[in-house]
């Protein structure tokens, strides 16, 4: 399971799935691993989606997770006798799972239209349905949003009562909610950047802290001493990029010392 979740941290930091990630997996001696990501990522992706959605998947959804879901089955049966089958499999379910949850991630910071046409009930329902999915959203990200929900919610019974005594001026009440679903938005995004940011920078220190010795047992080894202090002056820009978080230059750097490290015949081992 610890290889499971380094693997997964993996995919998040780097946002994308290759061949070359699936192969470190593989590299384990244990192609059973790539099941047990895909599987997971199956039952994780379906939870999202029936938390979301419910029993009303949208058919481009439904169509990703079918396929996603339809290629997990296949790598089940290329193990272990066709790893290369696997791996390719292995790629498909998960760019397919990462593509609904980004459908998702995007589909929840974009705006509801708030009216009240002639059908304002079904538009109402509408609308608390929307936000029972920004609560769990930003339940996740753990945003201080509990006061703005409890707001909205406010107004919607507000809103209600005026509908049902038949007053047709909606506008001050539907402007209202509309700008406190942008502040419970912003702050999702506010919260969800940071979280992801914090946790990139733990794992980033615990990788370097790891390298930091690696470069001192290679220099006690007679490692050329440049390459020594190269590899210290890479691991300073890094971290001095992500006390400003700057992730993606941290990145590009990090990979330039990867290499370095390679070079000198010490690769970067995540235990």
């Amino acid at each position: 399971m610890k290889k499971l979740a380094v693997f997964a941290i993996i995919v998040l930091i780097f946002g994308t799935i290759s061949p070359s990630l699936v192969n470190g997996a593989y590299a384990q001696n244990d192609p059973s691993i790539l099941l047990r990501i895909a599987v997971q990522a199956d039952k994780q992706i379906l939870n999202q989606l029936d938390g979301v959605y419910g029993d009303q998947i949208p058919n481009n959804l439904q169509i990703l997770y079918d396929k996603g879901h339809g290629a997990v089955n296949s790598l089940d049966e290329s193990l272990p006798n066709d790893i290369e089958k696997a791996k390719q499999d292995f790629l498909l379910a998960m760019n397919s799972f990462m593509q609904i949850s980004r459908i998702i991630s995007q589909s929840s910071e974009k705006a509801v239209v708030v009216t009240a046409p002639s059908n304002s009930s079904s538009e109402i329902d509408r609308l608390e349905k929307y936000l029972k999915t920004l609560e769990i959203i930003s339940k996740k990200y753990n945003a201080d949003t509990e006061s703005d929900f409890i707001k909205i919610h406010d107004l919607i019974q507000e809103l209600r009562i005026q509908i049902n005594n038949g007053y047709g001026e909606y506008d001050d009440v539907i402007n209202e909610i509309k700008i406190i679903l942008d502040s419970i938005k912003n702050d999702i995004r506010e919260s969800a950047l940071e979280q992801r940011s914090d946790f990139i920078k733990q794992f980033f220190d615990k990788l370097l802290n790891q390298v930091d010795k690696q470069l001192t047992k290679a220099q006690n080894n007679g490692v050329d001493q440049t390459q020594i202090d190269k590899g210290h002056e890479l691991i300073l820009e890094i971290r001095e990029l992500l006390s400003k978080n700057q992730i993606n230059d941290a990145k590009v750097i990090f990979t330039e010392l990867k290499g370095l490290m390679e070079n000198i015949g010490y690769s970067i081992q995540i235990t």
